[in-house]
């Protein structure tokens, strides 16, 4: 790793999926990379394979490195210890319980504490088994942090010390508004993000197709539920981009959510978000106005019907405002002055 800038800030993540969180990482690095704050991502470790996150930053000029390919034979605290010594940063920022939970332990263990420790909670549920362990002890331990950060009004009532919310955002450059046709869901396929709801509410318009973009614990369980035939799977997706111009319904019907980056990415192509009332979604989404939000199953289905039947001359003024509110509240030009401000400040 070369030297960075005495000035850097470090956004650390373990990560070997591509996810909400990546996708954060992803915006936050280039938008402090556009707004020339020197930045780098640090990997707790390198799973193998192809990591789409390191791909993605070097492709936006971002810099990279995983602790274990410099450092091969120390624990990963040990190994982030020696990088605090061998350079200079002035913040580090952590996504995700693993990444805040051991920048935290060597800002205590530092004897030289020259350098800020943020982190930013994402997580609307609340794990089970060994990973509630991990998610109680980085919350109890958020007074050890310059600052908490939160995407979610929910998420800070989980924090036990003063904490600050700051909106998920997007890079707007270079997207525009897509015309497509698909009513979809977009992400893993586990428990928290309700796929089955998709499914069942599937059912309920048997004569519309549907489509299914993501994989999970989930899946196979899904296909078997798939009784009107009208849900195509088209599994784990490595070019989104290709996959928002095909839709133009984007269906969230999670049990749990902070503030799901798919909604900022559709809002901002204008593509219609149908969401339940969980975590942020309610702020971002002013119903009838921008898009549709419901408390259970029976109002989504209501609203997509109600989107069905809408001339088209209302359902382009909701994608317009759609739009207009990621441009406002949840762009990088919106957000990233509060960031840095919480870096220098």
């Amino acid at each position: 790793m070369r030297a960075t800038q005495p000035s850097s800030v470090w956004l650390v993540i373990d990560s070997n999926t591509f996810g909400g969180i990546e996708t954060h990482v992803l915006e936050l690095a280039d938008g402090l990379s556009q707004h020339n704050e020197p930045v780098a991502v640090i990997f707790l470790k390198d799973y193998g394979g192809d990591n789409q996150l390191e791909g993605k930053l070097k492709s936006r000029g971002v810099p990279s490195f995983f602790l274990n390919r410099i450092y091969p034979r120390l624990s990963i605290l040990k190994a982030f210890r020696e990088l605090l010594k061998a350079h200079s940063p002035t913040v580090v920022h952590a996504h995700g319980y693993k990444s805040s939970i051991i920048t935290k332990l060597a800002k205590v263990s530092s004897s030289k504490n020259e350098w800020k420790q943020i982190s930013t909670y994402h997580a609307g549920e609340t794990p089970r088994g060994r990973v509630w362990l991990y998610d109680a002890l980085d919350r109890y331990t958020s007074f050890i942090s310059d600052h908490s950060l939160a995407v979610s009004n929910k998420i800070q009532t989980k924090l036990i010390s003063r904490s600050k919310r700051l909106n998920n955002f997007i890079n707007l450059g270079g997207l525009s508004a897509v015309q497509g046709s698909e009513i979809a869901f977009v992400g893993r396929m586990s428990h928290e993000k309700a796929p089955d709801r998709f499914m069942a509410l599937a059912h309920e318009f048997p004569d519309v197709i549907f489509h299914c973009y993501g994989s999970g614990p989930m899946e196979d369980e899904l296909k078997l539920t798939n009784s009107n035939g009208n849900v195509l799977f088209h599994g784990h997706q490595t070019n989104m981009e290709e996959v928002w111009k095909q839709i133009d319904v984007l269906i969230i019907c999670s049990r749990y959510e902070g503030l799901p980056m798919a909604a900022l990415e559709a809002m901002a192509r204008g593509i219609v978000v149908i969401a339940t009332d969980v975590g942020d979604l309610a702020k971002l989404i002013e119903h009838q106005s921008n898009g549709f939000i419901g408390s259970n199953m029976q109002e989504l289905r209501h609203h997509l019907s109600h989107w069905l039947n809408l001339n088209v001359f209302d359902q382009n003024e909701i994608r317009r405002k759609a739009q207009l509110t990621i441009e406002k509240h949840y762009s990088q030009q919106a957000v990233i002055p509060q960031f840095l401000s919480l870096y220098h400040g």
